[in-house]
C-alpha cells in the first residue's frame, strides 16, 4: 500500500538521521567552537578561583596566627604589670625596674600589616583569562570526545548486562521491555524522518564577566552567521525564518522584513517585504537562493502576494515533493461526460484541482522536449474521447500524435499534406456551422449529432505554410463553431508560430520551457517578475528520471495567478484499454451535413459504404492509407475489425480481409504504394468511384 511504503520510507529516513546524530555526538561534532571555548574559559576560571581561595585562606591563617601571638604577648605583659604593682606594694622594685619591659612585639604588628596589605591586594585582584587558541580548541574537543567514549563504554555494557539479567529473571518482563524499547525507537525514527532536527546543545554560560570579549565566545564579535539548509528548521517557523533571512542576506537581496513563515504540506510559504526595487530582482536570485537553502533547482518560487501592496511578496520553498501522491485518474465510462463541463488539468501546489471547460476554448501547450507534453495532451484527449458531444482530431505531421488514444480520433493526419486537408475541412465545417446558426443563437451548441471538435495539433512548426494559415484562420472563427485547437509547440515565438498568436488562446499551459516563451504566452512583458516561472522547471533528461516533467503553470479563464501545478501521466496500457472500450461502445460521429460525398451511398455494399465513410470523415481526400482506413473500420465495427488490435500483423490482416470483402461484392479496387517512409499501402477515392460506376 502507498501509505505503508511512505511510512517505511519515513522510518528508514529517521533511522538514517538517528545514526548520523549518533556519529555527530560520538565525534563531538554537535559542539561548536563556541561550546568548547566556553568550557575552556570556565575551566580556567574554576582553577583560578580555587587557587585564589587557597591563597586567601593561607593569608587569613597567617594573620590569625599573628593575632594569636599578639594576644599571648599582651596577656604576658599584663601579668608582668600586675606582678610589678604587687611588688611595689611590698616595698620591692619588681622585675622591670621602673615599670620597664614587655608588651607585644613591634615585629608582629609589622608582619600583620604586611599580610593585611596582601589580603587587600588579593581581594582587588580580578581574573584574567588566557585567549583560546585553535590548538586549545582541538585539545578541548578531544577531551570531550574522550569523556563521551568512556561514558558510552561504561553505559552500554551496563545496559546490555541489565537487559540480559532482566531476561534471565523473567522472560515476560524482558519481552515487554524489549517491545517497548523497539516501539519507542520506531516512533522516534518516524518522528525524525518526518521532521529531522539537528541536536545542538545550549552553549554553557560563562562563569565570569570578562573585561574584554574573549575569542570564539558568544561575547566575541564573530563573523556573520553562515546560511544553513532550511530542512534543519524541522517544523520550527523561527528557524525557517532565520534560514531564509541568512540566505537572502548572502544573495544581497533588498529585503526589509521576513515575516513569520507558514508551514505547508510542501514546505514553507514566507511573506517577504521588499526594501527597494521590484519583485523581478527577487526572482532573479531564486536559483542561487535554492542552492543556499539546499533545495531543488526549481523549488523556490516568488510571486506578488497583494495587488494593493507591491512590496509584499510570497516566497514558496519546497522541501518535499508536493506531487508525490497525485490524484488518480478518474474512471470515465464511454459517453459519460460532456464537453461543456469542466475537466481538471492537474493538481495545484495547494492541493486544488484546475477545472477548465474545453468547449469553445483554444489551448496552447508550450514545452521543451521531456517537459511532459504527452501527459498533458493525453489528459485532455482522454476526457474528450469520453464525451458524448465531442470528437478528437489528431494532427501530427512528424510523430504518432495521440499515441494510444489515436484510434479514437474522428480524423487523423500524419503528413503536412494530410494536415492541410483535415484543417481545410474543419475550417469549412466551422464556416458552415456559423452560417447555419439562427439569429437568436451566438455559438454552436455541442450535441451527439453535432459534436464539438477538439483538434490536437502537435509539431505545429512542421506544418506547411498553407497548413499554418488554415490553423490560424480556424483560431479566428473556431470558437463560435465549437471547433477549437489544442496546439503543441516547443517554441512560442512569432518566428516559429508564423504569427503572433500565442496570446489568442483562452487556455495557455506552460510546462518546462524557454524563458523567452514565458512573456509571449502569458501576454505580459513582466510575466517572470510576476511569478510565472516555468523556465525554472527542469525537463526529464531521460526515461526513468522525471525531474520536473508534468509540472506546469497555466492561464485560464478561472486561473489568472501563477501557481505550480502537476498533470499525472496516463499509463499507455490504461490509455489503450480506455480507448478500445470507448471504440467498442461507439464514439460520436461528425455531422454529415457538412461532409460532401460525391457518391450516393444508399445503394452500395456495406463494405464500400464503410470505405466511403472513412473518406468522408477526412473530407474526401484523394488518398487514404490502409492504416487510416483501419482506424475508421475499428471505430465503426470493433467486433469485426478490432480482432487484431494487439497483433503485429494488424494492418496486414485488416488489409487482407478488406480485399476479400470487396472481392465478394464483385469489386476490384486496386491498392497503391505511397512515397515516403515505409511506402504505406493506400486506396484512391477515384478508384473506388470508378469501381462503383
Amino acid at each position: 500500500m502507498p501509505g505503508t511504503e511512505a511510512t517505511r520510507g519515513t522510518v528508514a529516513a529517521g533511522m538514517q538521521h538517528l545514526r548520523e546524530e549518533w556519529g555527530r555526538w560520538w565525534r563531538a561534532e554537535d559542539l561548536t567552537d563556541t561550546h568548547i571555548a566556553h568550557r575552556i574559559l570556565n575551566d580556567q576560571y574554576r582553577q583560578w578561583r580555587q587557587l585564589h581561595q587557597r591563597h586567601t585562606g593561607e593569608v587569613q591563617q597567617n594573620i590569625k596566627l599573628l593575632k594569636d601571638q599578639q594576644r599571648v604577648q599582651t596577656q604576658l605583659q599584663m601579668q608582668r604589670m600586675a606582678m610589678q604593682k604587687k611588688m611595689r606594694g611590698r616595698g620591692g622594685y619588681g622585675y622591670g625596674g621602673y615599670g620597664g619591659g614587655g608588651g607585644a612585639s613591634p615585629f608582629i604588628s609589622y608582619r600583620m600589616m604586611q599580610w593585611a596589605s596582601l589580603q587587600i591586594r588579593m581581594q582587588q585582584d580580578e581574573f584574567r583569562h588566557l585567549e583560546v587558541t585553535p590548538a586549545m580548541l582541538a585539545i578541548g574537543r578531544g577531551q570531550v570526545q574522550a569523556r563521551r567514549h568512556i561514558t558510552a563504554g561504561l553505559l552500554l555494557p551496563a545496559l546490555v548486562a541489565a537487559w540480559g539479567l532482566l531476561w534471565w529473571a523473567s522472560m515476560l518482563a524482558g519481552l515487554v521491555v524489549t517491545a517497548v524499547a523497539a516501539l519507542v525507537f520506531v516512533v522516534l525514527a518516524w518522528t525524525q524522518g518526518r521532521h529531522p532536527a539537528r541536536r545542538r546543545p545550549a552553549v554553557p554560560k560563562l562563569l565570569f564577566v570578562p573585561p574584554a570579549p574573549p575569542a570564539h565566545t558568544e561575547l566575541a564579535e564573530e563573523p556573520e552567521p553562515e546560511p544553513f539548509p532550511i530542512r534543519e528548521a524541522g517544523n520550527n517557523p523561527k528557524v525557517a525564518r532565520e534560514a531564509l533571512q541568512l540566505a537572502l542576506k548572502k544573495e544581497a537581496a533588498k529585503v526589509a522584513e521576513v515575516r513569520v513563515p507558514e508551514q505547508t504540506d510542501y514546505g514553507w510559504k514566507v511573506p517577504v517585504v521588499l526594501q527597494g526595487g521590484t519583485a523581478a530582482q527577487l526572482v532573479s536570485i531564486l536559483k542561487p537562493l535554492a542552492t543556499t537553502l539546499r533545495v531543488g533547482e526549481s523549488r523556490v518560487m516568488a510571486q506578488p502576494a497583494d495587488p494593493e501592496d507591491a512590496a509584499l511578496v510570497d516566497v514558496r520553498i519546497l522541501t518535499r515533493d508536493p506531487f508525490a501522491e497525485p490524484l488518480p485518474y478518474p474512471q470515465r465510462p464511454p459517453l459519460s461526460c460532456t464537453i461543456t463541463s469542466a475537466v481538471s488539468l492537474g493538481l495545484s501546489l495547494e492541493g486544488q484541482t484546475t477545472p477548465v471547460v474545453l468547449a469553445g476554448q483554444h489551448v496552447i501547450i508550450v514545452a521543451d522536449s521531456g517537459g511532459g507534453k504527452t501527459a498533458m495532451v493525453q489528459a485532455l484527449a482522454e476526457y474528450v474521447t469520453a464525451c458524448k458531444d465531442a470528437v478528437a482530431v489528431d494532427i501530427d505531421p512528424v510523430k504518432r500524435g495521440l499515441k494510444a488514444i489515436a484510434p479514437a480520433a474522428a480524423m487523423t493526419a500524419r503528413s503536412p499534406e494530410e494536415a492541410e486537408q483535415v484543417l481545410e475541412g474543419l475550417l469549412e465545417r466551422a464556416k458552415t456551422r456559423i452560417a447555419s446558426l439562427p439569429a437568436t443563437q451566438d455559438v454552436w451548441e455541442p450535441s451527439p449529432e453535432g459534436p464539438a471538435v477538439i483538434c490536437f495539433i502537435d509539431e505545429f512548426p512542421q506544418l506547411s505554410k498553407r497548413g499554418k494559415e488554415l490553423a490560424v484562420a480556424l483560431l479566428r472563427i473556431g470558437r463560435e463553431a465549437r471547433i477549437t485547437i489544442v496546439l503543441c509547440t516547443q517554441d512560442a515565438t512569432s518566428e516559429v508560430l508564423g504569427d503572433s498568436i500565442a496570446d489568442t488562446f483562452g487556455v495557455r499551459i506552460m510546462l518546462p520551457c524557454r524563458a523567452a516563451d514565458v512573456p509571449l504566452v502569458v501576454g505580459r512583458a513582466d510575466a517572470v517578475s510576476q511569478g510565472w516561472l516555468p523556465h525554472f522547471l527542469v525537463p526529464s533528461p531521460e526515461e526513468g528520471f522525471p525531474a520536473d516533467a508534468g509540472r506546469f503553470y497555466c492561464l485560464t479563464p478561472r486561473h489568472r495567478t501563477p501557481m505550480l501545478r502537476y498533470v499525472s501521466p496516463l499509463p499507455p496500457q490504461e490509455a489503450h484499454r480506455r480507448t478500445q472500450e470507448r471504440i467498442a461502445a461507439g464514439l460520436p460521429q461528425l455531422d454529415p451535413a457538412t461532409s460532401t460525398s460525391r457518391i450516393d451511398t444508399d445503394d452500395v455494399p456495406e463494405i464500400v459504404r464503410l470505405l466511403l465513410d472513412a473518406f468522408a470523415t477526412q473530407r474526401n481526400p484523394e488518398v487514404l492509407t490502409v492504416a487510416q482506413i483501419a482506424d475508421h473500420l475499428v471505430a465503426a465495427d470493433a467486433a469485426t475489425w478490432g480482432r487484431w488490435e494487439k497483433r503485429e500483423d494488424r494492418l496486414v490482416m485488416i488489409g487482407r480481409t478488406l480485399t476479400n470483402r470487396l472481392k465478394k461484392e464483385g469489386l476490384s479496387i486496386p491498392r497503391i504504394r505511397l512515397d515516403g517512409e515505409g511506402r504505406p499501402t493506400a486506396y484512391r477515392l477515384a478508384d473506388i468511384e470508378a469501381a462503383l460506376s
